[in-house]
């Protein structure tokens, strides 16, 4: 339990870092460079979104593998930083669900020490 709570608030915050630089990259960096043409943010922002979409990947892989969950669990998570806020929303699905998984592991683990041998 403790490496996939773990995972999990790595995964957190990479995919708010991730869908935070996607937003500013689309909404302010895109438009500046086509309207204004001042690449500026888009040289920041895009490299640097790029790289941590990277971490994420690698993160959201790592929680993948801890939850010994299906493929179909992984693509979400993979799509969502390359998809302006789905990130957000993906990242909130995701949280619900393993904290759920989390307290029902608890609650089998508790359940199995109090039952007399």
């Amino acid at each position: 339990m403790r490496g996939l709570e773990a995972a999990l608030l790595r995964y957190r915050i990479l995919a708010m870092a991730v869908g935070t630089g996607l937003l500013i990259l689309t909404a302010v960096g895109v438009p500046l460079q086509y309207l204004a043409h001042n690449k500026s943010v888009v040289e920041i922002v895009g490299p640097a979104h790029g790289f941590l979409y990277l971490l994420y990947l690698v993160f959201a892989f790592e929680l993948w593998v801890r939850g010994r969950w299906p493929l179909r669990r992984l693509i979400p998570m993979i799509l969502a930083g390359l998809v302006p806020f789905l990130a957000f929303y993906v990242e909130h699905k995701v949280t619900v669900r393993v904290r759920g998984e989390i307290a029902q592991a608890r609650a089998t683990a508790l359940a199995a020490t109090a039952q007399p041998t």
